[in-house]
Parts: C-alpha cells; structure tokens; sequence
C-alpha cells in the first residue's frame, strides 16, 4: 500500500505542477489519492515495484564460494564461522589449472556462489593470462576476492604470483584483493616449519578468515 501512495503522490504532484497547483495539498491515503487523480483525469497511477535481478546463468544468487589449497583448509572453519552461506572446497595440492576447472564445473552444473573467494598459488606459478582465463569463467558474478599467499622466498614464484593477483584485480571492477601475505610477513609464528601452512583454527587461519570476510563486506558497503 505504501508503494502505492508514493506513486500516486508523484503522479498527483507531476499533474499538479502542469496545472499550476500546489503538490502540498495531497491527501494521505490510496482511496483519496486515487479520487484526486481522477479529478486531474488521470485513469491510474498503479506501479510495481522494482523487479529483483536474477543472477546469470550458473551461479546461485547469496550462496559464497570459495576454492582454495591446504592453505584455505585451515582456515575453512574459521572461514564457515565468518562468512554466511560459504561453501568450501579446498584441497592439498590444488594448483591454478585445477581450481579453474572446478569453477567452470561448479557454473556449468548451476552451483556456484555470485560471490567468489580465491585462494591459490601456493603449488606454483600463475601467470595473466591464466588470472584472465578464471575471471572469464567467474563472469558475472557479483564479487572475486583473490587472496594473497605466503611462501618463502625459496620458491620461485614467490613474488610473480601476487604480482599477477594484484595486477589481474585492478582490471576488473568486481575483483578485489584481500593481501594475506602482507599479514603472513607481520606475523611468522602463525606458520609451520615449511613458512606456508598454518594450525587449523589457529591465529592465522582466523586472521585469514576474518581478511576475506572484512573485504567483502568492505566490497559491499557493510562494513561499520
């Protein structure tokens, strides 16, 4: 009923204007305001209300997903606590190639959250074009938080990864970085002896829980 009585309150107001009469002299209620426009000779003034965006094809509108390593599996109980509606799928050794496919697997059989956590790089290299070719299969959904990794400077692609990250994200307005690494830097007691997996549930694992659900509400205006 509301809805109702705003849209013909703008279009009583609308007709007064061309009529030289004052708009402030609408009469609250629907019966009155419809005897009002029929007065000005307006038929109706009914309007829905806006209509609610389907999610495209694949991805199921409020569910998260997130696709991450062993990394991400200390972290997903911490990260189920966090983060409302998150279905975790992470794996020991999972590489950059073996995450794609999942995602195109999770949106070819409609299963895949519209919003999307990354979580890899730790098992090797990841180059532009490969950042693209993921952000490709993730079109459409509302938000991509990639998260940063923490390996020590004796792997090879320490560096280059979290360069492509950070420059893949830039491009895409619904990608956002959630910077792990630079916490993991601040903080190598939360590490094992290998500098890379964490406890589960341990301060690290929830540091890094907390990191990606901070950045989406920041992503989605929610944050205080």
């Amino acid at each position: 009923m509301g809805y109702f009585v705003r849209a013909c309150r703008a279009a009583y107001e609308n007709a007064a204007r061309k009529r030289g009469v004052s708009g402030r002299r609408f009469l609250h209620g629907a019966g009155a305001a419809a005897a009002i426009l029929s007065a000005f000779g307006l038929a109706s003034c009914s309007a829905s209300p806006p209509a609610v965006t389907s999610p495209p094809p694949g991805f199921v509108s409020g569910r998260v997903t997130a696709i991450g390593d062993s990394v991400m599996l200390a972290a997903k109980p911490d990260l189920v606590a966090q983060i409302p509606n998150v279905t975790v799928d992470a794996v020991v050794g999972r590489q950059w190639g073996a995450g794609l496919a999942l995602a195109r697997h999770l949106r070819a059989t409609n299963s895949l959250g519209t919003t999307v956590i990354i979580e890899l790089g730790t098992n090797g290299p990841v180059d532009a074009s490969q950042f693209q070719l993921m952000m490709s299969a993730l079109s459409g959904a509302t938000l991509v938080v990639f998260d940063t990794v923490h390996v020590p400077s004796s792997y090879s692609w320490w560096q280059s990864v979290n360069a492509t990250l950070r420059e893949g994200v830039a491009k895409y307005a619904n990608a956002r970085l959630a910077d792990f690494n630079s916490l993991g830097n601040a903080n190598p007691q939360w590490f094992g002896s290998d500098g890379i997996h964490m406890v589960i549930g341990g301060p690290g694992a929830q540091a890094m829980a907390s990191l990606i659900a901070r950045t989406i509400k920041a992503a989605e205006g929610r944050l205080p």
